[in-house]
């Protein structure tokens, strides 16, 4: 975050990166009294190039910024509420003319379901102003993700000349049958369950909602280690006592 660190080394990262070909991505938010954003164009520094992370707070004129420059925002609504950012930009955005992409930011306070990610953004905005929908909601978090990665025409969504990378949900389960508008229902009751295939590039990577020549048991293994390992050097009880103690200090 350019808050975080001197404007000169957040310069000679984001050059270096443009040099070297690279998209790049910058946390940014504001307490009203910042104007990262406006920092950022005065070193020259805004480019299409860079998709800024949350941006909560930022001022209106900013957000124009970022616009005129082609920069994308990326929400994290889960984080962002959790963590007390503040609300999430998504209809500021689009007030700006920019479609916001998603994101989850911070997997082990929120988990890193993108289903779950799409269902708060959606309930968080269309509380204050009903201004959004599923569709919407659902192309943020494919169509949108792809152009803000620079991959657009190689995927994000279905149609010649792109990647055959295909998710396909079950629409037969318990917790969403009978389906009729199937964007709606993936926003609004969808969930990593119902996922049953997945293709990358066209090769079968999940069949039948379970990984293909992935060793889930050795993965499983080496996370159990990891975690014991880091929590005994850091002398961390995983008992749970732990958080007592912090809400007690």
């Amino acid at each position: 975050m350019p808050d975080d660190t001197s404007m000169d080394t957040v310069a000679a990262e984001l050059k270096l990166a443009e040099e070297l070909g690279l998209r790049t991505s910058v946390h940014i938010a504001s307490d009203g009294t910042q104007r990262p954003v406006e920092d950022l164009r005065e070193h020259d520094l805004l480019r299409e190039t860079t998709t800024f992370v949350h941006a909560n707070g930022v001022a209106d004129d900013e957000l124009r910024m970022l616009a005129d420059a082609g920069s994308t925002v990326s929400i994290s609504p889960d984080v962002e509420l959790r963590m007390g950012f503040g609300w999430p930009m998504t209809g500021r955005m689009l007030a700006a003319g920019r479609r916001p992409t998603l994101s989850v930011d911070d997997v082990p306070s929120v988990g890193g379901d993108m289903f779950s990610t799409m269902r708060t953004a959606l309930v968080v905005q269309r509380g204050p102003d009903g201004g959004l929908n599923s569709h919407d909601v659902l192309e943020f978090a494919t169509l949108d993700g792809a152009h803000a990665l620079g991959l657009a025409a190689r995927t994000g969504g279905l149609s010649p000349g792109k990647s055959a990378d295909v998710i396909l949900l079950r629409a037969d389960d318990v917790t969403v049958v009978p389906v009729t508008d199937p964007a709606g229902t993936t926003v609004a009751a969808g969930h990593p369950g119902l996922v049953d295939t997945v293709l990358v590039a066209g090769r079968v990577v999940k069949r039948h909602g379970a990984l293909v020549n992935v060793d889930l048991q050795a993965i499983r293994r080496r996370l159990v280690e990891s975690r014991d390992r880091i929590a005994a050097a850091a002398g961390v009880p995983l008992d749970g006592t732990w958080r007592r103690r912090s809400a007690a200090s």
